[in-house]
């Protein structure tokens, strides 16, 4: 068990080390690097920075200047951060089921929906890049926002996701490929609009020195414990008992910040080559999708005209028990893994009057693993995965065989 527990592989990657602590601190010290200059050479767009994914979606929520109590199109199934902006910017969410090949907003859900829609929000999920020319051609003048907090450098149809509809945003927090601890890029053609969240920004309160110094140590910490062998033996089950017992997974409110100048620190730093370490997850994951054999599942895929970051594995389950008793394997075996979005359902009916339209969604909640293959493991790592996966579809198999006699 202790051996299990020391080798356990992170279901995510927070790669936050002390070269990078470091840089942070340089950052808050003497005011270093300052990564709006760098994304704008990359992406060709100046872009608005925040503390955090959720606080630029709201700030560019408020800048479109919706009616109060306005509808606005959100998939059930994405992180209910999103359904909180929509929330705290007193709008109202209005759930869009999704297509269940790559886990992205229905068109066809959303053209039956769209007359009670102010704006709609395009998540690309696990860094899928969503059908951007479909979904603007059901909305047509109605604003469309891409969260792109989990597609840095995937592509639609040859340009980086963000660039096909009328605002975009990023996140570099913990957890998301950069892992800067916060922060958040917003970007936007329209000048009214930009010029708008721009005034909305500046109003944003600013990082104390100590608030900085203390975030960054924070971030250091967090990320030392999701490191093996420090995840297994305290990361992971102290991570597991406080989400019980305060619902971290939840994620209710948020500060509206401007960004630390550690985490802009970080970002400016890091993303100037990380393309590199995106393609090795690619790799990873192609590695994966040829090795793991497993009946009556289905692997993340690709589609036409499209570049994936991989920024997670999904593998989606034929039921609920096949993915719990896969769980529950790979985590004995020392593989750590997500029902990623498993309670997203009952939160948003609880929380935020979701009607019960959206059955693919309600499938994937409850039928959809996460499993590591992040850039930071091995090759060797990456085959136990492969070939424990392999050997619980062997288990499953013999238990249905048992079940037939």
């Amino acid at each position: 068990m202790i051996r299990e527990k020391i080798g356990l592989i992170p279901r995510y990657n927070w790669d936050y080390r002390l070269g990078d602590f470091i840089r942070a601190l340089g950052g808050i010290i003497v005011n270093g690097v300052h990564s709006e200059g760098i994304l704008e050479k990359i992406y060709g767009q100046k872009p608005i920075l925040t503390t955090s994914g959720r606080a630029s979606l709201y700030v560019i929520l408020k800048g479109l200047d919706l009616p109060k109590g306005s509808h606005v199109g959100v998939p059930l199934f994405c992180c209910p951060v999103v359904f909180d902006a929509v929330r705290q910017a007193n709008l109202i969410p209005k759930f869009i089921d999704i297509e269940l090949d790559d886990y992205n907003i229905s068109t066809s859900d959303l053209n039956e929906k769209k007359a009670s829609l102010s704006a709609v929000i395009a998540v690309h999920m696990f860094g899928h890049p969503a059908d951007m020319d479909s979904i603007s051609k059901v909305c047509q003048e109605i604003p469309i926002i891409e969260d792109c907090a989990q597609s840095l450098f995937s592509k639609y149809k040859g340009r980086y996701t963000g660039f096909e509809s009328t605002a975009s945003f990023y996140s570099f927090r913990s957890g998301k490929y950069i892992s800067a601890g916060e922060g958040s890029a917003i970007f936007c053609s329209d000048s009214s609009l930009q010029s708008a969240i721009k005034d909305l920004v500046k109003d944003f309160e600013e990082w104390s020195l100590l608030q900085e110094i203390s975030h960054c140590s924070a971030t250091f910490m967090k990320s030392f414990f999701y490191q093996k062998p420090w995840y297994g033996l305290f990361g992971s089950p102290l991570g597991r008992m406080l989400d019980k017992r305060l619902n971290l997974t939840a994620k209710n409110g948020f500060e509206c910040r401007q960004i630390s100048k550690g985490d802009s620190a970080i970002i400016g730093g890091r993303i100037v080559g990380f393309i590199e370490k995106v393609n090795r997850q690619r790799e990873n994951a192609l590695v994966l999708l040829n090795k793991i054999r497993i009946e009556e599942t289905v692997l993340p895929i690709e589609k036409e005209g499209c570049l994936s970051n991989y920024y997670q594995f999904a593998i989606r389950f034929r039921d609920c028990d096949q993915r719990d008793f896969v769980a529950e394997y790979l985590l004995r075996s020392g593989i750590d893994n997500a029902k990623y979005l498993d309670e997203v359902v009952d939160l948003a009916r609880d929380r935020y009057g979701y009607s019960g339209d959206c059955p693919s969604a309600e499938l994937a909640s409850k039928t959809v693993l996460v499993i590591p293959h992040h850039y930071t493991l091995s090759v060797k790592e990456l085959n136990y995965i492969a070939d424990t996966l392999n050997e619980v579809d062997r288990q499953l198999a013999k238990s249905k065989a048992k079940e037939g006699e």
